[in-house]
């Protein structure tokens, strides 16, 4: 495993090769913004999701008819992403396919994870390209993890998540972040663009699950001082925000997902899954998100 120090001004960042994980981002101030993998709670920093977000059921996935074994958040957690290209203030890492993977997806494929600093920020940029002969079905997304109380003083409790837009509040039920067996609206959801946080909702559900937001853009922060980050998924149509139940743990996950667990009334075909791209022989498909100190 290698790790790759970024820097841009006074921005910093460390980005490893196992799983193409970013494991450190400050800004000027020094701070350590990505939760630091304690593995007696989460041991992960920021995992990348491919080709599935989230369980699907009995662990399994059906393309073209024929079933694969397939994890939750697919297989890019474990294994060594090569080195594609290396600057200063950035590194693209890639995935073909392993051992790990043929037996779970059928195809050839490149995917490239893409870690650019700027000032007091970064993105994270997704490259999919279909190197087989056929279409392929993929969902992907990200999972970084954020200290959460961010600054001295302050409790979990303090923060909030403020949406771009007025939402509804509607979560999607995953009970034991397993397959979506329904809906509810939010108790705690009271202002149509802020959700308190507080441990007793993961306690209770595990993930939070948005989709169909009206956002692209939420903010993680302090509800009085205002400080915190901004984070932009632009191509995103799920968020799912989470901690782990029942740890009191001082992080929170923003996850910008392209696709979402299965849901317990469909059928097993990836190909009709929500948000499945189905990508042409010969073509790529891009998405990012982007996270900005405030």
């Amino acid at each position: 495993m290698a790790e790759y120090n970024l820097k841009y001004g006074s921005t910093a960042a460390r980005v490893r090769t196992l799983g193409a994980q970013i494991t450190s981002f400050k800004g000027a101030d020094g701070r350590e913004v990505l939760w630091q993998a304690d593995p007696a709670v989460w041991a992960q920093h920021a995992p990348v999701l491919f080709p599935v977000c989230g369980s699907v059921r009995d662990n399994k996935i059906r393309i073209g008819g024929v079933s694969y074994p397939m994890t939750k958040h697919g297989f890019t957690r474990n294994p060594e992403f090569a080195l594609s290209h290396l600057g200063e203030d950035f590194v693209d890492l890639v995935l073909t396919p392993t051992e790990e993977s043929k037996p779970m997806y059928p195809f050839d494929f490149a995917f490239h994870v893409t870690y650019r600093l700027f000032e007091g920020g970064y993105t994270t940029t997704f490259l999919v390209e279909n190197r087989s002969d056929r279409v392929m079905p993929l969902c992907l997304g990200g999972h970084p993890g954020f200290n959460c109380p961010m600054e001295p003083g302050a409790a979990f409790e303090d923060y909030i998540v403020e949406f771009e837009k007025p939402e509804s509040g509607e979560n999607c039920l995953a009970p034991g972040g397993g397959l979506i067996s329904g809906t509810e609206k939010l108790r705690d959801f009271t202002d149509p663009r802020t959700l308190p946080l507080s441990h007793g909702l993961f306690d209770e559900r595990d993930a939070l699950i948005f989709a169909g937001l009206n956002s692209r853009s939420v903010k993680l922060i302090h509800r009085q001082s205002r400080r915190g980050l901004k984070f932009d998924f632009p191509k995103m149509e799920v968020l799912a925000v989470w901690t782990k139940p029942g740890a009191n743990a001082p992080y929170v996950c923003l996850e910008p997902w392209h696709g979402m667990p299965g849901r317990a009334q469909d059928g097993d075909d990836f190909e009709t899954k929500p948000f499945v791209t189905l990508l042409e022989p010969g073509r790529v498909y891009t998405s990012w998100f982007t996270v900005t100190l405030i």
